[in-house]
Formats: C-alpha cells, sequence, structure tokens
C-alpha cells in the first residue's frame, strides 16, 4: 500500500469505495458555498484538527463521510460557527466502540466485557447490516490489562479477543452477508 501524505485520510463513501482526500478537499466538499464567508485559515485549521482526531487520536485509516462531516460540524460549532452538516452514512454499516465496552465493564473486568462484546455482536447482526466495525481494539486491551505501554499481555488479550470475536460470528446465523471489521 502507498502511503498518504500527512494532510490526507481515506475516506469511504456511501457506496464503501475509499478515496484519498486531503484537508483541503475534504473541506471543500462538506462546507461548499459557505465557505467562501468564513475565514479560510479557520477553516483549514478546523480540518486538520479534525483530520488529526481521527487519524492520530483515534489510530483510523479511514472514515466514512458522515463520520468527518459530522465531526467538522460539531468543530466549527464550537466556534460558534453554526454549520448545518447533513448526515450521510451509510445504514447498512454498523459500528461500536471497544473502548466504550471496557469502560462500562466494572469489578468483573473481561469477564464483564465479553459479556458485553456478544451482546453487542448479536444487536448489531440482528439488523442485518453490509458490515459491523468494531473500533478501538488497542485502547481497550489496554484498558483491560491496565497498561499504558503494549506488552505481552496485552498481545495475549489482543489475539484472544479476536479470536473469540470470530468464533462468535461464524457461529452466528445472521452472519451470512456481513462483513466483521476490527480495528
Amino acid at each position: 500500500m502507498i502511503a498518504l501524505r500527512d494532510d490526507c485520510i481515506l475516506v469511504e463513501d456511501v457506496k464503501g469505495i475509499c478515496l484519498p482526500c486531503s484537508v483541503d478537499q475534504l473541506t471543500l466538499e462538506f462546507v461548499g458555498n459557505a465557505a467562501d464567508a468564513l475565514d479560510p485559515e479557520v477553516l483549514k485549521q478546523a480540518a486538520a484538527g479534525v483530520l488529526h482526531y481521527f487519524k492520530h487520536e483515534q489510530g483510523r485509516q479511514f472514515v466514512t463521510v458522515g463520520e468527518f462531516a459530522a465531526a467538522l460540524a460539531k468543530v466549527l460549532d464550537g466556534f460558534g460557527i453554526n454549520a448545518k452538516v447533513t448526515e450521510v452514512q451509510d445504514a447498512r454499516i454498523r459500528t461500536a466502540d471497544l473502548r466504550s465496552l471496557a469502560a462500562g465493564s466494572g469489578k468483573l473486568g473481561e469477564l464483564e466485557f465479553f459479556t458485553k462484546l456478544r451482546t453487542a455482536l448479536k444487536e448489531q447482526l440482528a439488523e442485518r447490516p453490509r458490515r459491523i466495525e468494531f473500533r478501538g481494539l488497542r485502547g481497550c486491551v489496554k484498558q483491560l490489562t491496565g497498561r499504558k505501554h503494549w506488552c505481552p499481555e496485552c498481545e495475549r488479550l489482543e489475539n484472544w479477543i479476536l479470536e473469540v470475536l470470530r468464533g462468535w460470528y461464524q457461529q452466528e446465523p445472521d452472519a451470512r452477508g456481513t462483513a466483521l471489521v476490527v480495528r
């Protein structure tokens, strides 16, 4: 795979096609004619912040059009700029954050996490989506192990989560025609 420039991210459209886009392309795409009324530097910095959030804080290589547009609207709203963004997400793609599941696990830790993960998978599959995405695997593993840095214990837990999730996915009759993505 060819490395993307630092100011680019892969954006997935509603058809599932990923295209590399720069901050400038994304900003003009989502803000459109309203870009003329805004300070270009503010707009550029807001889009760069959203890009940084997805690439570095979330560790993601691509986002959907709806996710980027919603995040950009939220940032602009924080600056007092009323940005109306129409949500352009594909209803056939379901996402879940593994870090949220781990954070919601109480004193039982991993046991409660796996129970919540199983429930989340079943709920997502019940809607018969085209794709299910579980995001934040590394952060989830660090939360569950209580580690700040990646270690062999983290590696074992990560592999165990993936193995268990794949096993459950393959056993589900509703899984046919649904892709499973874990990041």
